[in-house]
């Protein structure tokens, strides 16, 4: 892709995926040259129609502290085919030092290329973020994983649609 592509993200949890069939019909009404990615918690699988125009998705499963339960959040099949897929990059909220040891399983166990993983510090706060991302960057360097800067945050705080 080239600097002038045009990017359309859809984020919503599995959200896009549950109303696939609508959303494959949207999209095949864009013009050409959008790249389009998906943001999902990777517990569903999208179908074919919708699948092939798709460039990326952004998969942000949900670790322990987030309160999901992990039979939910962690569906090990839907991990396998996301994991399986090159254009999945892999998001982790990361609230502890200890979330980084859960990351490192679940790469290690579905085989997910540690530079399709992304980790984001947990907070509402800019002050929140800036601590956490303090201890967070040396362990994705020690990792050889990437650190997400939650931006948003820093410049709305916590507020929906941003």
């Amino acid at each position: 892709m080239t600097d002038t592509t045009k990017h359309l993200l859809l984020v919503e949890d599995e959200a896009p995926l549950r109303q696939a069939v609508a959303l494959a019909r949207m999209l095949a009404l864009l013009p050409e040259g959008i790249a389009i990615e998906v943001e999902t918690n990777g517990t569903a699988v999208p179908p074919p129609g919708l699948d092939a125009q798709i460039h990326q998705y952004n998969v942000s499963p949900k670790l322990a502290h987030s309160g999901n339960p992990e039979e939910l959040a962690l569906i090990p099949e839907r991990l396998a085919h996301w994991a399986g897929d090159p254009r999945a990059a892999f998001k982790f909220v990361i609230a502890e030092p200890a979330d980084i040891a859960d990351v490192l399983a679940l790469a290690e166990r579905f085989a997910i290329p540690r530079e399709r993983i992304w980790l984001m510090a947990e907070g509402t706060d800019a002050a929140t973020l800036h601590a956490r991302e303090s201890w967070l960057a040396p362990l994705c360097l020690a990792h050889g994983l990437t650190l997400s800067n939650r931006l948003h945050i820093q410049l709305y705080g916590d507020t929906r649609g941003t």
